[in-house]
């Protein structure tokens, strides 16, 4: 599985073409092994504002057929023995969250801007990898 934190979804909305390309190749390869692509709800409070700009985020989800997986129970105690492991605190929740579903969902590879929060998260974790867009 592929997860798309903010910074993907931005770059697909709306970022500077190299990181888009970066992105849209990610994609066309967890396609081409049939794999799903993924986000977590958690992280649409990171790009949605209320505004006009929110319909490229909206677009490019649906153009993607971007999944978007729920932050129940079971993720938010992951994450938070995530957190507590890392030594964040709740500041990187949204991070966590993503992580936590990557790893409950048996492992993925996380597509970021952000690489080292989210590397320190995910050696916590099994089978999470990171690529920096």
């Amino acid at each position: 599985m592929l997860l798309l934190d903010s910074e993907a979804i931005s770059c697909l909305a709306h970022g500077p073409v190299p990181r888009r390309d970066r992105v849209r190749a990610l994609i066309l390869e967890m396609r081409r092994r049939e794999l799903p692509v993924a986000t977590v709800a958690a992280v649409l409070a990171e790009v949605v504002r209320g505004r006009p700009r929110d319909a490229g985020v909206f677009s490019g989800l649906r153009r993607e057929r971007v999944e978007v997986h729920p932050v129940d129970t079971r993720v938010g105690v992951r994450a938070g023995q995530l957190l507590g492991s890392a030594g964040y605190g709740s500041e990187k929740a949204v991070d966590a969250f993503v992580v936590a579903v990557a790893d409950l969902g048996g492992g993925a590879v996380i597509a970021t801007v952000d690489k080292a929060d989210l590397e320190r998260l995910a050696s916590y974790a099994t089978n999470v990898e990171v690529a920096k867009i």
